[in-house]
């Protein structure tokens, strides 16, 4: 039976990152110069493992616009609840302040919150600013929270633009960046068949040398497969980028 087993290919991204993070300072205890063939593979895990790492980066910064775009929506939800509220209270002075919001919020409707990311901003900013005229924010100041509900609209957005800032600036710089579900799947076809292959055959002809690392691998390799085989429920989709 072989020492080492085969990497799961079910394991995350991030699975595969911690892993090869771990077998990279396990080589780094030694000096492994020597060998013609174990030295161009450790270099390889090293260059993957950086452009895996970078991808997860990525990845985290798609997951804060998705959140800082849910902060958004529901502002933008409280705003319109806010003054059809007002719309309806039955004091006359405020019934009519709250008209003067309700008619420019009804040229946008709350359709803007399913619309794509830039075009949602695009919509957001042209409401801020329409809220922004003098007769406006005269009304809005007759209205109790519709001033706040508003600076938590704009403080929002600014929060989602400086994000998507990120996101942009990462696609720019790495436009030809590899997705890093592609980078997983790339390093588990080659430490399967170039790493483990490998220590296995050469554990048992050079045991001296070879079955200290081997068995350190195997330890590595089993504790990931164990971890993958016994989850069962995630939170979070593993997908590449797009």
């Amino acid at each position: 039976m072989a020492l080492i087993k085969k990497i799961r290919t079910n394991s995350r991204n991030g699975d595969i990152s911690a892993l090869l993070t771990l077998i990279l300072k396990a080589f780094a205890k030694n000096d492994w110069s020597a060998d013609t063939y174990l030295k161009p593979v450790i270099e390889k895990m090293r260059v993957v493992n950086m452009a895996l790492i970078e991808a997860l980066q990525r990845l985290r910064v798609y997951s804060q616009m998705a959140e800082k775009n849910r902060v958004r929506n529901m502002a933008i939800r409280d705003l319109f609840k806010l003054v059809e509220g007002y719309v309806h209270i039955p004091v006359a002075e405020m019934k009519e302040a709250a008209w003067v919001v309700e008619n420019i919020l009804k040229q946008y409707g709350l359709g803007m919150q399913y619309k794509d990311y830039a075009e949602e901003s695009a919509e957001i900013a042209s409401l801020l600013n329409d809220l922004s005229e003098p007769d406006v924010v005269t009304a809005i100041a007759s209205l109790q929270g519709v001033a706040e509900t508003i600076t938590a609209l704009e403080a929002a957005q600014k929060d989602f633009e400086n994000v998507a800032l990120q996101e942009a600036e990462g696609e720019s710089a790495k436009k030809d960046l590899v997705s890093a579900s592609n980078l997983k799947k790339e390093t588990i076809a080659e430490l399967n068949a170039n790493l483990v292959d490998y220590l296995n055959t050469m554990a048992r002809v050079k045991p001296g040398t070879y079955e200290a690392i081997a068995k350190t691998i195997a330890e590595l390799i089993d504790k990931n497969n164990e971890w993958v085989k016994r989850r069962r429920k995630t939170d979070k989709v593993d997908s590449g980028m797009v």
